[in-house]
């Protein structure tokens, strides 16, 4: 059976079987060019990364094979397993910051530092990225997408009640209390699954204090501090105003109950998210459009952004080939074929979004310096994430005692960061 058979129906009962037939899978030979096996958990974006491959093979002779794994709990355990392997795939899709440190502190990943250079020397990065695929003294990954969480919106909705887009934070209150008498849920925000309790708390945390929420991240802040107190106290608030979607929701129907008024907002990545929207048959800017969530204490305007990469495995029977090839892989020429599918994505300064709503969020963000903060999913160790994580989705389910989550919180951190300096050292 082929590899990619293999992956398409792979799921955590056969992750033994997928390894015992990964590992002895044959592939082109070097320095011939061919097809770059790139393992992934999207399946959804295999055009886009095919029409980026043809680019690519432009370039450097080589195209891009996605590989799709769709569970991501049996994606990760996969990657991790091959990467010991003598025979991992070419190319993988991963996380940035801290979750790109844990496989770089394997040794399983090859140095891209020369195609990351290549690439900030041709205004093709922003070099500004780097701390977020560094590890030691190595570059080891490359932004293959960029999004930032901003809060789209229905436009015909906001009209109807004669809403504007709020540029404080009184003001967004004001909002989410006219939706919610009128019968609509403010906000889309779920529990199940982990990760939107991420990306909600990152989007909160950083519209409440961003120097702390980053400081938070990086183990200089803690979940005993005063902001973490005060940030759970309006977490808590909102919750009991019934700002919120029910805890159980399911985040792939916000799109749809967004066009259904069943929701006014959605915090959402802009880029590929439009994407979400446009398949309902709404139109940018028209039927949906989005806005910067505004700080909650006077802070100056920031925003979350999320980063996901490309790595190489060091063990790659191709990997001088594919590590070369990488240095191609943010030119505008390849980037803009992969953005314009995501309708916007591209980490490259040079590639316009094609979204309106997105070019215009992308456009102000960068002409306004926006000071942008990594979303808590990469920008803490993996593990520490997830207990994090689950802690806070038992809170949007019962919002009684944030001093009590709090308390968990504290305990995971300085737990897990201990583990953490310990295995970096």
């Amino acid at each position: 059976m082929q590899r990619r058979e293999f992956l398409l129906g792979a799921g955590l009962a056969g992750v033994g079987l997928l390894l015992a037939g990964c590992t002895g899978t044959e592939s082109t030979s070097p320095g011939k060019g061919g097809a770059i096996q790139f393992f992934n958990d999207a399946a959804s974006w295999g055009p886009g990364y095919e029409a980026a491959g043809a680019e690519l093979a432009k370039k450097t002779g080589w195209s891009i094979d996605p590989q799709t794994i769709p569970n991501a709990t049996a994606y990760e355990q996969v990657v991790r397993s091959l990467l010991q392997t003598k025979n991992p795939p070419d190319l993988v899709k991963w996380g940035s910051g801290y979750r790109m440190q844990d496989l770089a502190r394997t040794g399983g990943l090859a140095d891209l530092t020369s195609a990351w250079d290549t690439a900030v020397a041709k205004g093709w990065l922003d070099d500004s990225l780097r701390s977020a695929f560094s590890f030691q003294d190595g570059v080891f990954g490359l932004p293959l997408i960029q999004g930032f969480y901003v809060m789209f919106y229905n436009v015909a909705l906001f009209d109807r009640l004669g809403l504007t887009t709020p540029t404080t934070w009184s003001e967004f209150v004001d909002v989410c209390e006219s939706l919610k008498a009128a019968g609509v849920t403010p906000i889309g925000t779920t529990q199940v699954n982990i990760w939107p309790v991420a990306n909600w708390f990152s989007i909160l945390a950083t519209a409440y204090d961003p120097e702390w929420f980053v400081r938070l991240c990086d183990n200089r802040a803690s979940f005993a501090d005063e902001e973490a107190q005060g940030l759970m106290a309006l977490w808590q608030e909102m919750i009991g105003k019934g700002y919120h979607a029910s805890a159980d929701s399911v985040s792939d129907n916000f799109p749809g109950m967004l066009q259904n008024e069943k929701i006014g907002m959605w915090p959402t990545p802009v880029s590929w998210s439009s994407q979400n929207l446009q398949k309902l048959g709404m139109k940018s800017g028209t039927d949906y459009d989005a806005f910067l969530l505004p700080m909650v204490n006077g802070h100056p305007q920031a925003v979350v952004t999320e980063v996901a990469g490309l790595v190489v495995p060091r063990r790659s029977p191709h990997v001088a080939e594919v590590t070369k090839a990488m240095a191609s892989w943010l030119d505008p020429q390849v980037q803009q074929p992969w953005s314009d599918f995501l309708s916007g994505s591209s980490a490259n300064p040079k590639v316009p979004w094609t979204d309106k709503t997105s070019q215009r969020l992308q456009t102000e963000i960068r002409r306004d310096k926006v000071q942008v903060v990594n979303r808590y999913w990469e920008a803490s160790p993996p593990p520490l994430v997830v207990g994090v994580t689950q802690d806070l989705g038992g809170f949007m389910a019962n919002p009684s005692d944030p001093r009590a989550v709090l308390r968990s919180l504290e305990e995971k951190a300085a737990s897990e960061w201990s583990y953490w300096t310990e295995a970096t050292r």
